[in-house]
């Protein structure tokens, strides 16, 4: 009598290409967060901070307003202490925010010609203009700040007195730029590389907080109570 003997072969083990394509997926995933992290802060995120939300005490004084572009035409927005953006106007003819006084917020204006335009903050309405009167553009585009990136190190004071507001470790493509001294010289409202907005005590003795994740902005923020600049008599 024969016997017949049948040999099982093994079926393939599929489970590894599988393994090879997921881990291929997750390599080509890291690879695409390092590359964004390397276009917008050059290998490092910004400095971590934590936030008005998380630390709201002590609140800012006031709200602050700036001008954005947005398809050709300016926009200005306001934010308040607690957070709260508005969008106050839009499609306006003109460029920056040179003041925020009882009589609204002031923007330059180039076109039809120059000319200093009151905007209604509550309705966005122009309730007024101003003629330039010596009035210059370059006149509104305030900073407060001198910023340093020196060794790993980003150091950021006050122009006039020198006083340091700030210093931490920070990529060298990490900047902070644009900023603003509150009416009453307690706070300074500043705007970093990464589009957010600071708060930080005028003193220093604490690190900043973010107030705002802005999506764009080109101007140093203009603090509620900050009255228009004296025109030049000559």
């Amino acid at each position: 009598m024969t016997t017949t003997t049948t040999q099982q072969v093994a079926a393939p083990d599929t489970g590894a290409p599988r393994r090879s394509i997921v881990a291929l997926v997750a390599a080509a995933v890291v690879i695409a967060v390092a590359v964004a992290l390397v276009l917008v802060f050059g290998v490092a995120r910004p400095p971590q901070l934590p936030t008005l939300a998380e630390q709201p005490d002590p609140a800012p004084p006031g709200s602050v307003t700036w001008s954005r572009w947005q398809e050709g035409f300016a926009c200005v927005d306001t934010l308040a202490p607690d957070g709260t953006v508005t969008e106050v106007a839009c499609d306006l003819s003109g460029d920056e925010v040179l003041a925020w006084d009882d009589e609204g917020i002031a923007l330059w204006v180039w076109e039809p010609r120059e000319r200093i335009e009151l905007l209604d903050p509550a309705t966005g309405e122009v309730t007024g203009t101003r003629p330039a009167n010596g009035h210059r553009f370059d006149e509104g585009h305030t900073d407060d700040l001198r910023v340093r990136h020196a060794d790993g190190t980003l150091t950021v004071r006050l122009a006039d007195s020198g006083a340091l507001l700030w210093e931490v470790e920070a990529h060298d493509n990490y900047r902070v730029h644009q900023g603003s001294i509150s009416p009453d010289g307690q706070w300074v409202a500043m705007f970093d590389s990464a589009g957010r907005l600071l708060l930080v005590p005028a003193d220093g003795a604490s690190e900043p907080r973010v107030w705002h994740d802005a999506e764009q902005q080109w101007q140093a923020p203009v603090w509620e109570g900050t009255p228009l600049p004296a025109a030049d008599p000559g």
